[in-house]
């Protein structure tokens, strides 16, 4: 796993729980240290030691931290930068929604050991979408449906989400009913963007 996406877990359980309850998780977790660097790339065990560590600490489910996290990844000043890179796909919801399929090359180009999904989106109609995600990581489809309620936000949309997880071995390929109940105020979106 690339480091920042450990990097991005230790700022979310530092900056929502504690340090506390960080060092607590990486002391369970038996990591050598309870710091991760950005730019290194991270045994998969490692995450999931992490992880695991993590939902015994908290008494909280997996994918409800994970979920959480992908909130976290967008809507706090700490990683600011990950969510001013998404808003670059468009001017309002469904511009983003379209956008999400160039999301992997675009992010190979910048950081090419990072791991990231791939996405095809399917428009059933001009509110209802379908979104397919594919993603060797398994579990992580939680971190991306808290990613995309966290964007929605974002941009002043009020969406219903379905997550459907699926797998196809060793690879998840969940599937994301998206309903546009109301497109947003982009003017409220762009002042939001400006201030952060």
């Amino acid at each position: 796993m690339h480091g920042t996406i450990n990097r991005g877990l230790q700022a979310y359980v530092c900056e929502i729980f504690s340090k506390d309850v960080w060092d607590d998780t990486c002391g369970r977790a038996a990591l050598g240290s309870y710091h991760f660097e950005t730019m290194l790339t991270y045994d998969d065990e490692v995450t999931d030691q992490v992880l695991d560590a993590l939902t015994k600490v908290l008494g909280r489910e997996r994918s409800n931290l994970l979920e959480d996290f992908g909130t976290f990844v967008v809507s706090e000043s700490t990683l600011q930068s990950v969510r001013k890179l998404l808003r670059f796909g468009g001017e309002n919801f469904v511009e983003f929604l379209h956008s999400l399929e160039d999301v992997h090359d675009r992010a190979k180009i910048a950081l090419p050991d990072l791991d990231v999904p791939h996405f095809e989106l399917e428009t059933k109609s001009e509110t209802e979408f379908l979104l397919n995600y594919r993603f060797e990581k398994l579990g992580f489809g939680a971190v991306f449906l808290g990613l995309l309620r966290g964007m929605a936000d974002d941009y002043g949309a009020l969406i219903l989400i379905d997550h459907i997880p699926k797998r196809e071995g060793n690879v998840d390929v969940d599937q994301f009913e998206i309903s546009l109940l109301h497109m947003g105020w982009p003017e409220m979106a762009q002042d939001t963007l400006a201030v952060s």
